[in-house]
C-alpha cells in the first residue's frame, strides 16, 4: 500500500476513532483491526490492478469476430494441421482451457491438440445461427464460454467453440470475498461490544466520512461508471478528467487507455474491412480485363493470318513477312499482357504505379493493336498532333485507348467513309481527352446505358459488352470522368473522359 492512498488515509482515521473513544484494553483489537484492513485494502488494490488488465465483454466479442475471420481458409480447406497450428497461437495469448472448431455437420473436427480425441463427436448445445448479430458469451462461475460463426464474406464453414480460464481479477475478487465473510464472522462479537461505546462518536465521524468519501470516492466512481457506460455503448471519444494520484486515478487512466486502444482496434478493423471491399472490386476488374483484353490479339493473328494465306497465293513475300511480324507483335502483346495479368494476381492490385505518358504515340499504340480490324472495315484514324503528357498508369490507359478505338472501328465501318479522330479540347479549365466516329450515332436516351457491364445496344454486334465499362472504370479509377455525346442515330459519336492534372496541357 502506497503513500496517499485511500486504504492508508481511511485507516488512520479509523485507527484515530479507536485510540480517542476506547480503552486501553482495547488497543490491541484496534491494531489487529489495522493491520487486517491493510491486509483488505491490499487485496482491493491487487483486484484493481488485475481488473485493469482484464478483456471486456466487447474485446471478447471483437476478438471472436476476428478468430471466425481468421480461421476461416483454414476450415474451408479442411486443414487440420494449420488449424492446430493457429489454435496453438492463439492459446499464447488467451487463457485457453478448450478450443474446439465445429465443422458444418455439426461434428468436431479438432480441438487443437495432437492426438484430436474428440474428433468426429457431434457438438451438443446451440450454435450462433448466420443470422445471429454476433458471437456467443456465456459467463460461467470459473470463466467463460465464446461460440461464433466461422466466415468470410457472407460465407459460413462452420464455429468455433472456445473455454476461457476464470480471469484472474475474478478469483482475486472471489478470494476477496471470502477473507471479507471470514474476517467478519470472527470479528462481530467484538463489534457488538464495541459498538455500544462507540456509537455517539462513529455517528459523528461517520457524518464526517460520508462526507469526505462522497467527495473523494463516490463522485469519481459515479463518473467512471458514467464513462464505463459510455464505452459499453461505443462510445470511446470522451476521456475522463479525473486527475489524482490514487487508486482512482489510476483506474481512470486504465479506462482511457482501455478506450484508445477500444478505438484502435475499432479503426484498424475499419481499415480492413474497406481494404478487403478494394480488394473484391478490384478481383472483379481483373476477371473482366482477362475475358476481354486477351480477345483483341487473338483477333489480330486470326485476320493477319488469313491474310498471309491470301498473299502467300498471290505470290508476295513481302506482305507475308508483314503479316506474320503482326501476327508475332500481336502474341508479344498477348504474353506480356498475360504475364502483367498473372503478376496482378500475385500482388493482388489492379492499377500500376502512375507514370509519365505520352498520349500520342499511347494512342498509335492502340490503333495498331487493332489495325486488323481497322483495315477490314477501311477505317481512316487521325491523330490529334497536340496530345500531352499525363500522369498515369500507362497500361490502364492503353487499355482505354485500344476499347474505344475498337468501338468507334466497330459502329463506324459501314459508313461510306469511315474515320476515326483521337483529340483533345478544352470545357472552360478541363482538358478533354475523346474518340470521335461518324458512324450509327446513339440516342440521347441510351447515352449513359453503353457504359453498364454486359451491355449491348445491338446484341448482333461482336464484343461481350464489357470494353466500355472497363474504360469507365479505369478512368474513374485515376479520378476522372467517362461518357458519350451524340446528336442521335447517323450523327456519330464522340467518347470522352478526363484525367486530373495533365502535363503540358
Amino acid at each position: 500500500m502506497r503513500l496517499g492512498g485511500i486504504g492508508t488515509r481511511y485507516a488512520v482515521w479509523i485507527a484515530a476513532l479507536a485510540l480517542t473513544l476506547v480503552a486501553t484494553a482495547l488497543v490491541a483489537s484496534g491494531i489487529v483491526a489495522f493491520r487486517e484492513s491493510r491486509l483488505v485494502q491490499a487485496e482491493i488494490h491487487d483486484a484493481v490492478a488485475t481488473a485493469r488488465a482484464a478483456d471486456e465483454e466487447a474485446a471478447l466479442r471483437g476478438t471472436a469476430r476476428y478468430l471466425g475471420a481468421h480461421l476461416f481458409n483454414s476450415l474451408y480447406q479442411l486443414d487440420v494441421e494449420r488449424l492446430n497450428e493457429e489454435i496453438e497461437q492463439v492459446r499464447a495469448w488467451m487463457p485457453i482451457e478448450s478450443f474446439l472448431v465445429v465443422d458444418q455437420t455439426r461434428h468436431v473436427l479438432t480441438d487443437g491438440t495432437p492426438d484430436n480425441p474428440r474428433y468426429g463427436d457431434p457438438f451438443e448445445g446451440d450454435l450462433p445461427s448466420e443470422a445471429a448479430a454476433g458471437p456467443q458469451l456465456m459467463r460461467t462461475d470459473v470463466g467463460a464460454e465464446l461460440r461464433f460463426g466461422i466466415s468470410s464474406g457472407g460465407v459460413s464453414v462452420g464455429w468455433g467453440v472456445v473455454t476461457l480460464a476464470e480471469a484472474p481479477w475474478q478469483a482475486s475478487l472471489r478470494r476477496l470475498e471470502t477473507r471479507t465473510g471470514a474476517m467478519w464472522a470472527s470479528r462481530r462479537a467484538s463489534l457488538l461490544s464495541l459498538g455500544a461505546v462507540a456509537f455517539a462518536a462513529t455517528l459523528g465521524l461517520g457524518l464526517l466520512t460520508a462526507v469526505l468519501l462522497s467527495r473523494s470516492l463516490v463522485r469519481p466512481l459515479t463518473e467512471m461508471s458514467r464513462a464505463a457506460g459510455e464505452i459499453a455503448a461505443g462510445n470511446l471519444d470522451h476521456p475522463l478528467t479525473l486527475d489524482s494520484p490514487d487508486e482512482l486515478g489510476d483506474l481512470a487512466r486504465a479506462l482511457n487507455l482501455m478506450a484508445g486502444d477500444l478505438r484502435a482496434h475499432e479503426e484498424a478493423s475499419r481499415a480492413d474491412r474497406a481494404d478487403l471491399a478494394t480488394k473484391n472490386a478490384e478481383l472483379e476488374r481483373f476477371t473482366y480485363t482477362v475475358s476481354h483484353d486477351l480477345k483483341s490479339p487473338l483477333v489480330t493473328i486470326r485476320g493477319f493470318a488469313g491474310l498471309a494465306g491470301t498473299d502467300l497465293a498471290a505470290g508476295k513475300p513481302d506482305r507475308v513477312r508483314q503479316d506474320l511480324g503482326r501476327i508475332v507483335a500481336a502474341s508479344d502483346r498477348m504474353q506480356g499482357l498475360l504475364d502483367d495479368l498473372l503478376e496482378l494476381s500475385r500482388v493482388g492490385r489492379v492499377v500500376n504505379a502512375p507514370e509519365d505518358v505520352d498520349l500520342g504515340p499511347l494512342a498509335l499504340e492502340a490503333v495498331e493493336l487493332v489495325r486488323g480490324q481497322l483495315d477490314q472495315g477501311r477505317v481512316v484514324v487521325e491523330i490529334a498532333p497536340d496530345l500531352p503528357v499525363v500522369r498515369a498508369d500507362r497500361r490502364r490507359l492503353l487499355e482505354v485507348f485500344q476499347n474505344l478505338v475498337e468501338n468507334a472501328a466497330k459502329f463506324a465501318g459501314k459508313a461510306s467513309a469511315p474515320r476515326i479522330e483521337i483529340g483533345t479540347r478544352r470545357d472552360g479549365e478541363e482538358p478533354v481527352f475523346y474518340v470521335k466516329d461518324n458512324g450509327r450515332g446513339i440516342e440521347p436516351r441510351f447515352l449513359e446505358r453503353v457504359f453498364e457491364l454486359f451491355e449491348k445496344l445491338e446484341p448482333g454486334v461482336e464484343g461481350t459488352g464489357v470494353g466500355l465499362a472497363l474504360v469507365r472504370r479505369i478512368v474513374e479509377a485515376h479520378g476522372g470522368r467517362a461518357w458519350a455525346e451524340s446528336d442521335g442515330p447517323g450523327r456519330g459519336t464522340t467518347f470522352c473522359f478526363t484525367l486530373p492534372s495533365p502535363r503540358g496541357a
